[in-house]
């Protein structure tokens, strides 16, 4: 009896070569043509799409915060966010925008009236789709995220979302542009309600009026290198902080030439206001009466944060419910 050198073969199992002559390619089925249509559609449509969401997100439009001042003076309401700022360096070389400090200026044209109210950085808040953090990082998670209107974009839409407001324009500016402005200003007059030592330029600010330059006025602001207390609490911080931008806006408010001020600005400063905005708003200002001044921390509770995106101090409502912030901003223009 023969046995094939391989009997996995039989008469059976053995190909037919007749239908595949030797050196003939072998050609694609079916299901295989329809596979290399499908995965052909699907990389061409990423591509596709990778390339629209490139154009868009660098599109002017897409990098701009809208401005919604005309219609909020028919509404005789004006809020305009202003964001306090430094530049503190990244790895590779690179630099990120990081908020010092948040304030909400109310104006009311008809009246001429206003109102400042002071925001926590350290706010625990929701920021669009990036999760639970503190208010202070929306800039920056923003401007890497891409999101429209970048780091301003971010903050501005969180600022509305939390106080229920509409934010009509912002207007972002350094440390360093405070400092410039004061001195351009001839300096500044506050009154300090609390003793404070700063301890790196060993700076003391004595209870009572003061009188200071732009280098006094920003360590009085915002150093966080304070001896004794309140002076080190954050919302001590907030105050000084409304003392010198109070002090400021009122003034410049006395200035005719408000334009010649433009100069001392740096490269950090960014808005979305208009000259004729400006000009309106401080016309409206210059006619009302002293600016009133509000402050949450009679509404906050300080805590122990826990997140993947931050772990530290921040401050929060009490009972997590962000509707009595919401009241105190609606009523911070009382009508009539």
């Amino acid at each position: 009896m023969t046995v094939d050198a391989d009997s996995s073969y039989s008469r059976l199992k053995k190909p037919d070569l007749a239908r595949a002559p030797k050196g003939a390619p072998p050609q694609p089925t079916r299901i295989q043509k329809a596979l290399e249509w499908i995965l052909f559609t699907v990389f061409g449509s990423t591509i596709a799409l990778a390339g629209v969401a490139l154009y868009a997100t660098n599109r002017p439009e897409h990098q701009m915060v809208p401005n919604r001042v005309s219609a909020a003076i028919v509404n005789d309401r004006v809020n305009i966010l202003l964001i306090g700022s430094s530049l503190r360096p990244r790895t590779a070389g690179e630099s990120e925008v990081r908020i010092e400090s948040l304030m909400l200026l109310s104006i009311q044209p008809s009246a001429g009236r206003a109102a400042l109210t002071s925001i926590p950085v350290d706010l625990w808040v929701k920021a669009g789709r990036y999760g639970q953090r503190p208010l202070r990082t929306t800039h920056t998670v923003g401007d890497a995220a891409g999101y429209p209107g970048g780091g301003a974009g971010l903050t501005v839409d969180t600022v509305e979302s939390i106080l229920g407001e509409p934010v009509h324009a912002y207007a972002r500016f350094s440390i360093g542009d405070v400092q410039r402005l004061v001195d351009a200003l001839g300096g500044v007059d506050v009154e300090v309600k609390h003793g404070v030592y700063e301890t790196r330029s060993k700076f003391r600010f004595r209870r009572g009026p003061e009188h200071l330059d732009g280098a006094h006025a920003v360590r009085y602001a915002y150093s966080g290198y304070v001896a004794g207390l309140p002076a080190a609490d954050r919302f001590a911080r907030e105050e000084r902080q409304q003392d010198v931008v109070l002090a400021l806006l009122t003034k410049a408010m006395t200035r005719d030439d408000i334009d010649s001020l433009a100069p001392v600005f740096g490269t950090l400063t960014a808005t979305n206001l208009t000259a004729i905005d400006a000009d309106l708003l401080a016309s409206a200002l210059r006619r009302g009466d002293e600016i009133r001044r509000i402050s949450f921390a009679p509404y906050l509770d300080s805590f122990e944060a826990t997140s993947v995106a931050y772990r530290g101090e921040a401050v929060r409502p009490r009972g997590g419910d962000f509707t009595l912030l919401q009241r105190v901003v609606a009523a911070a223009l009382p009508v009539g």
